[in-house]
Formats: structure tokens, C-alpha cells, sequence
């Protein structure tokens, strides 16, 4: 198993963790070029360096924390030519195919898929194993490449600020809530004669 991710320097104690709770190698793409991308320039690193490596099954996050647009996932496997599952609670790797139990609102759908493929995860795939003492001796003997985007041939027009198609314009904080009105009564028809009031003259909602 190989961890592929894109970040600066210090993406690689994340990489570090991943390899001492059991992956094989890791391949961390830090390139100054890359700051600033968006999700499909972010996908074009992820898929060049993926592309590179002799792999059937992608497992991807469901979303970044930075952007929260849930589109890395998809986009890769759209460069890379490949079926795409999203949200997967439970995966079964066959002979040639995965199936996928994925959430729907409500439910859960399931799908099947040839390989190679790619999913992202959901909560409740799997139970995260901890990293050892020992996992994180080994992890610091295990294998990490750090490649920059030219390394795979991709364009640095197309990625970072310079290849960015969606511009943020701005970011604002949500509407602060009104402080909360607790509502006194010594009895419990009190209480409910209280809060009909309040709602029928203070809040004008019955």
C-alpha cells in the first residue's frame, strides 16, 4: 500500500502516520508551484502521481478540511479514465470488481465497480487502527519519496494560484445566534402558559 499525498514539509508526519499504522511506502508531492490549488488542480498532482504507480484500487478521503467541496476524489478518478464510487460505508474487493455500500439519504445503495477503480470513504468503513511504538520505529525505516508536480510532467499553468478555475471572493462568518431566553415557572403550567406567551406576544409565531 502506498500513501500519495500533496502538501508542504510538514504534510510528511501525516505520510509518517499512515506508513507506521501499516502502509508500505509513501510519495508526498511538495511543490511551491502547487500552493493555492483548487480541487481539479489538486486532482491533476493526485492523478499524475497515482498514474505512475502500479495500483487496481484508489481510496480517497471524502473531503479536505480547507475547501470542503468533496470534488479531489471524483476528479482523480475522471483523469485517470476510472470508475468512481463516493461515500462508502462498506467495501468488498472481487474477483476483478469491488462492491460498494455507499450512504444515500435514508439508506444505503449498492453498487459494483470493475478495477481498477477508486472510492471515497465514509464514516463507518472502518475502525482506524492506533500507531504502535514499534509501527512508528518501522515507519521511520519505510520508504518516502518527496516529488514535486514537474517530477510527473504536470504543467505548473495548471495547478496553484495560476491554474485555479474556482476564485474564492470571500469568506464570511455565519450570523450570530441570539442569546438564548430561558423560560421560569414554578409548576409545569407554568412554565407552558409562560412560554405561550412569550411566543404568542414576544416571537408574534401563534
Amino acid at each position: 500500500m502506498t500513501i500519495v499525498s500533496v502538501g508542504a514539509q510538514k504534510a510528511q508526519e501525516t505520510v509518517r502516520t499512515a506508513l507506521a499504522m501499516g502502509a508500505d511506502k509513501g510519495l508526498l508531492v511538495n511543490d511551491p508551484k502547487a500552493e493555492g490549488s483548487d480541487a481539479l488542480g489538486t486532482a491533476r498532482i493526485l492523478a499524475a502521481a497515482v498514474k505512475s504507480l502500479p495500483c487496481d484500487l484508489v481510496i480517497a478521503g471524502q473531503r479536505a478540511v480547507d475547501e470542503d467541496n468533496y470534488q479531489v476524489g471524483a476528479a482523480v478518478a475522471e483523469l485517470l479514465g476510472i470508475p468512481h464510487v463516493s461515500l462508502v460505508v462498506k467495501a468488498e474487493v472481487l474477483e476483478g470488481k469491488v462492491r460498494c455500500h455507499r450512504s444515500v439519504e435514508g439508506g444505503t445503495v449498492v453498487v459494483e465497480a470493475p478495477l481498477p477503480m477508486l472510492f471515497t470513504t465514509q464514516r463507518g468503513l472502518n475502525e482506524p487502527r492506533y500507531a504502535s511504538l514499534p509501527g512508528i520505529m518501522k515507519a521511520k525505516k519505510k520508504p518516502l519519496e518527496i516529488k514535486t508536480a514537474a517530477d510527473f510532467g504536470v504543467d505548473a499553468a495548471r495547478i496553484g494560484v495560476a491554474g485555479r478555475r474556482v476564485v474564492v471572493k470571500a469568506l464570511r462568518l455565519p450570523p450570530q445566534r441570539k442569546t438564548v431566553r430561558m423560560i421560569t415557572g414554578e409548576t409545569p403550567e407554568a412554565l407552558a402558559a409562560e412560554l405561550v406567551r412569550v411566543l404568542h406576544e414576544d416571537a408574534r409565531l401563534i
